[in-house]
């Protein structure tokens, strides 16, 4: 390689370099910095690890080393950018101090170099804000000299043979020469090309001396600063308002410095933050001034410099702030969590204030800010945290709005949960809008009023062994009907769920589970309420002063009540809280819990249990609101329907049901198993079905396909097989019941259809489908008896105003009290495993009115007919074309009307002869 292909390799030795150095800002350190009388003469500069400061010292002696610091963006030496060697050099009066950084700084990072104890002394001078934007991409020693540039970023050719009189390289982008500027550096010319007037997606070619080439393709960063809109309509916001940008950028995980500027291009803020790829990042700079207004935020890319700026953002001055309440009086009850909700006009700062130390001799304070923008923010008091000074337990806000600053004081100080609680009575309550902790003139006062506590009752309800009392994605309330049944006999294993109307017991719970005591609201339950199985006039084992005793009262004569020992039985409990309504449900599994003796429920045939659950009235009192519930266990069982002959009876068809009663909670899974005695028909059946709400079930199984005469054995037994609790029946398959219907086409008034006949071979039921056999049912014949049946004539339950197809299904009477139960029993006739159904097209309308005619107008009687008229009479009734034509066009004119005529015609003939 020549001489000359190896200096322009070297003249390419940073060929992708944005290189800018500028002047730092300097800061003395009071009488220290006189002392040393040294500064900063000249800019700061960074180039590959090196820092020179070009200092001036009027000290005559040579620029001390000193002892030096780095900080990078505020950081000082992050990433070990710790000094490796120290130089200084001085000609009298000025000087040099280079050293080195253990590694190069990352590019547009804001570098401050911090000397101390110059001359020997304490004095300290700092160069700020030395713009590190070197990058550089070494093509020396390569072939490789495809570079890749965003737009905006600066290329740099270093020239390190450049003396004072070279002028640096030719250079030529795409054939046209351009102007290249150069930066001072000691030894070396930094010649950059500006990128931002290129185009994207294009590759542009850089020749030195017309010899070597370098292609560069240009990238677009898309950088993009845009007003955050969440506050404020964007571009006009007050001063009470978030000042903020989304910044997005398609390429992310690189740091950008966002700057504030004001009216007068001065610099208010910065921040740094990394930005991420296709997505914004947040920019907040807070409440900004309106004096200083309007505003605009630059963006910078560290690594590329490459930079954008917001639009002009406005900013006025607010109206005055106000806040109130959303209700003057806030009620709840001694050991809740009171919620006070504040509104804010024009601020989304106010001050709140519960209690006063005058009147109350307790008071709570906090700073509230209504983050979400809302205007209102709700704050919750616990009254039975209150006192303790453990401000987070007592004040709290939900959501996204924020609470500082809060102070608790007053005469009245509980020290901890065991002490004297607050008393019931009302609290003055009052709110200011603003940040000032003085409020002597609150914007508005209202009261807090917290009354006694109570219990109002406790009733149990029944739900399935398998029943997921707490899933989320299932309201409680939903259940009630479903599997959840209001019951005092529920069978061993079941989910004995207690209500508990109850208040002053959310303010321990919630307490529970901020203190991290408790994940959720049954962990919570557990450890604030007292379940040993100590008995009358024991102590509370919990602060709280809530208690919940299950004790079996059947033990007989002279023998003590035997409690559930809740600490032996995990996972047997479950609560779920609805403290609006101050309603808890505290579900047990009777399969899991153990009486204190160590016996089971499900162990034992029979129990009768008492469930008490009480709430201290007051602080280090025995005296207690309390209510309780009876109710009994049973052994789980269920007994299957017969027929009069003492077995369960199927025909030979599908939709054959067996149904049963049982002792289960309502919506618990049961499987029927009826398996086959019969080697030439064997089968094993095993149809699931739901405990209705009455405690009854039915099982549907297809029987189509085994014969009549055929035995089985029937069992009820539990969704999954473990166990079985109904006593195993003996069943015989019979001949299928059969039936036929017919129905014909017809026109009606849509109250009623007609069905030409049917069927049945055990009597029952005709149903009307509309439109299809799974359409709704609109109506269903009286009871019939078996045999066959004509012209049965069925009243629909509303009538229909317009045609429709009507189906016509028989449906046995499988309940036997000849009333149409369908869907929960009387299923329809079957066969080849489909009901039978025939159908028409029903017309509906009304009959046809006749015709209406005019009506002859009453007339005084005329004197009798002289000659010449009756002569004209029988004229026009001997038939003229001018008779029958005014006849036949005459309104209202009908055949009886012209026979009327004929005849009265006659009659005056009859009476002109004689």
């Amino acid at each position: 390689m020549t001489d000359t292909s190896e200096k322009i390799r070297s003249l390419f030795l940073t060929a992708l370099m944005v290189f800018s150095v500028f002047a730092g800002t300097i800061a003395f350190s009071g009488g220290a910095a006189a002392a040393a009388n040294v500064s900063v003469e000249q800019a700061a500069e960074y180039d590959s690890g090196t820092v020179e400061l070009a200092l001036n010292g009027s000290t005559g002696s040579a620029v001390p080393r000193g002892n030096i610091d780095v900080y990078i963006d505020g950081n000082e030496n992050p990433g070990n950018y710790n000094v490796s060697s120290v130089d200084g050099t001085d000609d009298g009066t000025t000087g040099r101090l280079a050293f080195s950084l253990a590694q190069d700084v990352q590019p547009n990072r804001n570098l401050t170099v911090k000397v101390t104890g110059l001359s020997g002394g304490d004095g300290t001078v700092v160069a700020q804000d030395i713009d590190v934007t070197s990058e550089t991409i070494s093509t020396s020693g390569s072939n490789d000299t495809d570079i890749n540039a965003f737009r905006g970023e600066v290329i740099a050719i270093n020239d390190s043979d450049a003396d004072a009189t070279n002028n640096g390289p030719s250079i030529e982008v795409d054939g046209d020469s351009v102007v290249l500027s150069d930066s001072y550096t000691d030894n070396s010319e930094v010649y950059t090309v500006d990128t931002s007037d290129l185009d994207t997606g294009e590759d542009y070619t850089i020749s030195v001396d017309n010899t070597e080439e370098a292609v560069v393709t240009i990238s677009d960063l898309s950088l993009e600063v845009n007003i955050d809109d969440d506050v404020g309509d964007g571009a006009n916001i007050d001063d009470t308002d978030t000042l903020a940008v989304n910044v997005s950028t398609n390429r992310g995980g690189e740091p950008a410095n966002a700057t504030l500027f004001n009216e007068d291009d001065d610099k208010v803020d910065t921040i740094v933050k990394n930005l991420q790829g296709n997505s914004n990042v947040v920019f907040d700079f807070g409440n900004q001034s309106a004096d200083d207004s309007p505003y605009y935020v630059e963006v910078t890319d560290n690594q590329t410099g490459v930079s954008a700026e917001s639009d002009q953002i406005n900013v006025s001055e607010s109206d005055d702030g106000e806040a109130s309440f959303e209700t003057g009086t806030v009620q709840d009850e001694l050991g809740d969590v009171a919620n006070i909700t504040v509104q804010m006009s024009n601020t989304e700062d106010a001050v709140i204030n519960v209690g006063s130390q005058e009147d109350d001799n307790y008071y709570i304070q906090g700073q509230l800010t209504d983050e979400d923008g809302d205007g209102e923010v709700t704050v919750q008091f616990n009254s039975y945290t209150a006192g303790t000074n453990n401000n987070n337990t007592v004040l709290s806000v939900p959501g996204d709005d924020d609470l500082d600053d809060v102070e608790e004081g007053g005469s009245f100080n509980r020290g901890d949960l065991s002490d004297d609680a607050l008393e019931a009575g009302s609290y003055s309550i009052n709110v200011t809008a603003g940040t000032s902790p003085d409020v002597t003139s609150p914007d508005a006062v209202g009261t807090l009023r917290l009354n006694e506590n109570s219990v109002e009752s406790i009733k149990t309800w029944a739900a399935p062994s398998d029943a997921e009392i707490d899933d989320d994605d299932v309201d409680i309330y939903d259940r009630i009907g479903v599997n959840l049944t209001e019951s005092d006999d529920l069978a061993a294993e079941d989910v004995v769920v207690h209500e508990i109307q109850a208040s002053g017991i959310e303010g321990a719970l919630e307490y529970e589970e901020e203190d991290g005591s408790a994940s959720d609201a049954t962990e919570a339950f557990i450890t604030a309420t007292d379940t040993t199985p100590d008995r009358i006039n024991s102590s509370d084992t919990t602060d709280s002063g809530l208690r919940l005793y299950v004790n079996r009262t059947d033990v007989g004569a002279n023998a003590e009540e035997q409690p559930i020992d809740f600490s032996n039985s995990s996972g047997a409990v479950t609560v779920v809280d609805d403290p609006d309504n101050n309603t808890y449900f505290v579900a047990v599994d009777t399969s899991d819990v153990a009486f204190e003796n160590g016996n089971t429920i499900v162990s034992e045939e029979d129990t009768r249990l008492n469930a008490t659950f009480s709430v201290r009235e007051g602080p280090l009192t025995d005296d207690r609101n309390s209510d309780s519930a009876i109710y009994t266990t049973s052994e789980r069982d269920a007994t299957l329907n017969l027929d009069d002959s003492g077995v369960v009876t199927v025909s030979a068809a599908a939709g054959q049901e067996v149904t049963g009663t049982t002792n289960v909670a309502p919506g618990s899974e049961l499987e029927v198993e009826m398996e086959s005695e019969s080697e030439a028909n064997p089968f094993v059946l095993r149809p699931e079905t739901d405990v209705a709400p009455d405690g009854t079930y039915t099982a549907t199984a297809d029987f189509s396909e085994y014969s009549a005469g055929t035995n089985f054995t029937v069992q009820t037994l539990d969704v999954d097989g473990s166990s079985d609790f109904s006593d195993e029946e003996d069943g015989r398959i019979v001949e299928a019941d059969t039936a036929t219907v017919s129905i014909s086409d017809q026109e009606s008034d849509g109250s009623e259809v007609v069905v030409d006949s049917a069927q049945l071979s055990e009597g029952g039921f005709i149903a009307i489908h509309a439109g299809n056999a799974s359409g709704d049912v609109v109506g269903n014949s009286e009871y019939l008896e078996a045999g066959s049946h004509e012209d049965i004539t069925i009243t629909l339950d509303e009538p229909m105003d317009e045609d429709f197809t009507a189906v016509a299904m028989p449906h046995l009477d499988t309940n036997g009290n000849e009333a149409y139960d369908f869907p929960g029993a009387d299923g329809p006739y079957t066969a080849n495993g489909s009901a039978v159904t025939d159908s028409a097209n029903v017309t509906v309308g009304t009959e046809e009115e006749p015709t209406a005619t005019e009506e002859p107008t009453e007339t005084e009687t005329e004197p009798p007919a002289t000659e010449e008229q009756t002569e004209e009479a029988t004229t026009m009734d001997s038939g003229t074309e001018e008779a029958e034509t005014t006849a036949a066009e005459g309104p209202g004119f009908t055949a009886a009307i012209a026979l009327i005529a004929l005849v009265a015609a006659a009659l005056l003939a009859v009476r002109r002869d004689n």
